[in-house]
């Protein structure tokens, strides 16, 4: 296979060990170890523990589970300083996680890349076995977290919903533990502030409660020009569980969770990086600040005035126009009910409901500048809502030689989102524009010859100044959708160390869009702007097109801007005309199946050798994304396939010398059929629009490594590793250009392109170290991840941009040091940690897009600076 030559592999086991339950973490060990010693017990010695994972629903220890995982506990998470699922992208192999303007998690370089409401993750993210359907609220932060299960690879049987890439499974502190309350502060860089607390509340002996508070504040770290603090926090959840043992068999665990979300999302550098795009030369377009046809420079001036070179670290300026806001309000509420009907067989029903508002404006796109050429922005309150229902029995059948899980999995939701796209009113000399806009809508130029002469002065034209680019678009987006599945999975125990595993999923998405359009009134903006300055004739009205009888150099398309916002104040900036109804239903259908071999070696057959134990395994399984529909332009609603994903996965598990060593490695090839992507292109009126969709066939060949080693029972190192190679082997599109100024379709292969987004190598290294004194213990860790250069760009311009000027279009390679020192006392239960992440001070990107075709620029999202702080940890 392939695979193996592009081979550097893989996956440390967990950062720090967990046992799913009461066990304390490896990476914690020496700690309780040093509480164990002053009671006057026995220290252990350092040996790994079990990990006890619930990736086939049900417990099993991760060295004998046949799927490529990595597993954390609350406290291996709070030893390396993870406080939100985005930090788990550096300890984890093959996992990559953005939250710039739209958050994104991938796995193995499938993963969603804009946060829209129409988009669904790749990646399935589940909090005590609800899912969370929305991208926007998967990056959860780890309060009052158990444990989380990073499973790579489509889970399609067993975690279908939505799942090409992978899933995150959070789990819950839950009430009623020895050990489990908490309070805890932190202080640190630009003004951090955070609390964070849990507590058990017994109500009787058969019910208990827990109530879990995290409160985050964090001043921005990007300075704009303008006067925004961008990047900053501003979080407050609150987590209520009960837990209800109506009988020795029955219990219900319920969860009621609310969070509050109030900050600022990044603002971004610019950096022109096509001369040829369309809206830079390649239309022959001026805009605002342009009082030279011969020499248009406003929309180059526009974006360097925000790039990095020219501004200071830290600072930005993208102008007044930006909404940087991000706000949302969540709501989760869920219950789940375990009856163990006998020693063999449960039965889990799982109710969940979610309703989330993210309240506008929020900026999600623009050109890169201060001025607002370009802008793509929500507003309003935009509502999702969903409602889920899952049912699982497990079992043991044939005495023990089958284990098993089958159920039904029901999803009901509805989401709105209104997405205003807006541009300023653009320029050109006469005949060049009157000839682009002819070619655009068919007209026969010889029919507008007496127009043309009527324009002609000696030397050249008059100033046109028009809305030929939308000059707003106002869309009302509302989707409803159901999702109705049945699976199911089986193990059969062949021998005592050798299993066959298969199950599939069928799984039925029904879809139905309304779409309410609203576009600019270009006649009444032709009105409005003729009446306040008789020096603008309208000369088209449908195009909002205006003679200019006056010269260049009064910058007569500023003129008109002013006009035009003064009369029309606000988001919107346009009168519009009476909505556009489209509406489409779609159904889609998959059947999703797997199957797996593992065979741990006997034990008898390592006798003598320094490995304790030892998995083969082989998985063949498929995953499936559901297809969707979306606006296009004038043309409504068109539809978008769905993506299903083909994965043949073979995997290594080892624990060796004393159980002090673990090595697990994957190796897979999948074939990505329909991958849905973000693309521009443009409608049936040759208008610019920002669509998707699916490339043809992909494959992706790749290796994880995981290694954990504890060479004393008070040293620890740890190492991941991952290469993905990706290719398209079909991926047609159509020459943008070529339909914006003809309509005319010239295919182009984009099948030469690298995947966007994701690193083709991740690293991470970690060493953790453990003093031990009478009274204290010292805890000095070091953790360094390494991610390879990463390619962002979005049309076909921009890989011949990136052939051109090789790194010109991708986030560069990046190696972060993160360091942290903890003083635990035993006999108080308090542990006081002070950390330094980024400690070199490192600028990279945590997201980035080049539009190499259009807009011509390539947009970039900084990360975090160095950041310092200290946090104290009072247990009870």
């Amino acid at each position: 296979m392939k695979i193996i030559k592009s081979l550097t592999v893989f996956v440390l086991v967990c950062q720090a060990n967990f046992v799913h339950g009461a066990e304390s973490s490896a990476n914690d060990k020496p700690i309780a170890d040093a509480a164990v010693a002053k009671k006057g017990g026995a220290a252990k010695s350092g040996m790994l523990e079990e990990i006890l994972v619930t990736a086939r629903k049900r417990s099993e220890n991760i060295q004998e589970t046949p799927v490529a995982i990595t597993a954390f506990s609350g406290d291996a998470l709070r030893a390396q300083g993870i406080l939100t699922a985005q930090d788990l992208a550096k300890s984890v192999p093959s996992l990559q996680i953005n939250d710039s303007t739209a958050p994104q998690i991938f796995i193995r370089g499938i993963g969603q890349r804009a946060g829209l409401a129409r988009f669904d993750p790749s990646v399935s993210v589940y909090l005590d076995g609800i899912f969370i359907p929305r991208p926007d609220g998967q990056l959860l932060d780890t309060i009052d977290i158990e444990s989380v299960q990073v499973l790579r690879g489509p889970q399609g049987t067993l975690f279908g919903k939505n799942n090409t890439g992978g899933a995150l499974v959070f789990s819950l502190v839950k009430p009623g533990g020895e050990g489990n309350d908490y309070v805890e502060g932190a202080l640190g860089s630009y003004s951090e502030q955070r609390f964070r607390a849990g507590f058990d509340i017994p109500i009787t002996d058969k019910l208990n409660s827990r109530l879990a508070i995290s409160s985050q504040r964090r001043d921005g770290f990007l300075h704009d020009i303008s006067g925004a603090e961008n990047q900053s926090l501003d979080r407050l959840s609150f987590i209520f569980q009960t837990d209800w043992m109506l009988s020795d068999s029955v219990s219900i665990d319920s969860l009621a969770y609310f969070g509050k979300i109030r900050e600022r999302y990044p603002s971004y550098h610019c950096k022109i990086v096509n001369d040829d795009a369309l809206f830079v030369n390649g239309l022959g377009i001026l805009w605002a600040g342009d009082t030279d046809p011969s020499n248009p420079t406003a929309y180059k001036d526009n974006c360097n005035a925000n790039s990095r070179d020219a501004l200071k670290d830290l600072n930005t300026n993208q102008g007044d126009s930006q909404r940087q806001k991000k706000a949302q309000d969540v709501m989760l509420l869920a219950s789940t009910l375990n009856w163990q009907i006998s020693e063999d067989y449960n039965l889990k029903a799982i109710l969940g409901y979610r309703d989330a508002t993210k309240i506008g404006p929020q900026t999600q796109a623009d050109e890169g500048g201060p001025k607002s050429y370009f802008r793509g922005m929500v507003l309003g309150d935009n509502e999702q809502e969903s409602l889920t229902a899952e049912l699982q029995l497990n079992g043991s059948s044939f005495d023990g030689g089958i284990d098993f899980t089958t159920g039904l999995f029901v999803q009901s939701e509805f989401k709105s989102e209104t997405f205003l796209t807006s541009n300023e009113l653009i320029g050109a000399e006469a005949l060049p524009f009157i000839a682009l806009a002819a070619g655009q809508s068919g007209v026969d130029v010889s029919a507008l010859n007496g127009l043309l002469d009527a324009l002609s002065v000696p030397g050249g034209t008059l100033p046109v100044v028009a809305g030929a680019l939308p000059v707003s678009t106002l869309q009302d987006f509302e989707i409803e959708g159901e999702t109705y599945a049945i699976f199911s999975q089986a193990t059969w125990h062949i021998t005592d160390n050798l299993e066959f595993t298969f199950g599939g999923r069928y799984t039925e998405e029904v879809r139905r869009s309304d779409l309410f359009t609203q576009t600019a009134n270009l006649e009444e903006i032709s009105s409005v702007i003729s009446a306040a300055n008789p020096r603008f004739v309208p000369v088209l009205p449908s195009l909002g097109a205006f003679a200019y009888l006056g010269s260049w150099a009064e910058d007569p398309i500023q003129i008109a801007n002013d006009i035009l916002r003064n009369a029309y104040p606000g988001e919107i900036g346009a009168p519009l005309n009476p909505a556009v109804k489209d509406e489409l239903d779609s159904v889609f259908r998959e059947f999703t199946p797997m199957t797996s071999l593992a065979w741990v070696i006997p034990e008898q057959w390592l006798f003598d050798s320094p490995v304790n134990s030892m998995m083969m395994y082989g998985t063949w399984s498929n995953g499936f994304k559901s297809g969707f529909q979306e606006p296009f332009g004038v043309d409504g609603l068109i539809e978008v396939a769905p993506e299903r994903l083909e994965n043949r996965e073979i995997g290594l598990k080892i624990d060796a010398f004393d159980n002090s060593l673990r090595l697990n490695i994957a190796l897979y090839s999948m074939i990505f059929e329909n991958m849905q992507l973000i693309t521009v292109s443009v409608d049936s009126a040759n208008t610019l629009v920002v669509s998707s969709q699916n490339a043809g066939e992909s494959m992706i060949e790749g290796g994880e490594l995981e290694l954990l080693w504890l060479p004393t029972e008070n040293l620890m190192f740890s190492f991941n590793y991952s290469n993905n190679n990706y290719r398209f082997i079909e991926f047609d599109d159509f020459d943008l250009a070529e339909l914006a100024l003809k309509g005319q379709k010239v295919a182009v292969d984009r099948s030469d392109e690298d995947f966007a987004v994701s690193p083709e190598v991740t690293a991470a290294f970690g060493a953790q170290y453990t003093f031990i004194t009478q009274n204290s213990v010292f805890t000095p860790r070091l953790d360094v991840s390494y991610k390879s250069e990463v390619y962002m760009g979005l049309d076909d311009a921009s890989w011949d941009v990136a052939k051109r000027d090789p790194g010109s279009i991708y986030a560069k390679a990046t190696t972060l040091v993160d360091a942290r020192f903890s003083w635990f006392m035993p006999d108080r239960d308090l542990t006081i940690s002070a950390y330094i992440k980024n400690l070199t001070d490192k600028r990279y990107d945590i997201g980035a897009v080049a539009t190499a075709s259009s807009l011509g620029t390539y947009v970039q999202v900084l990360g975090e600076p160095r950041m310092f702080g200290i946090e104290a940890r009072q247990t009870f």
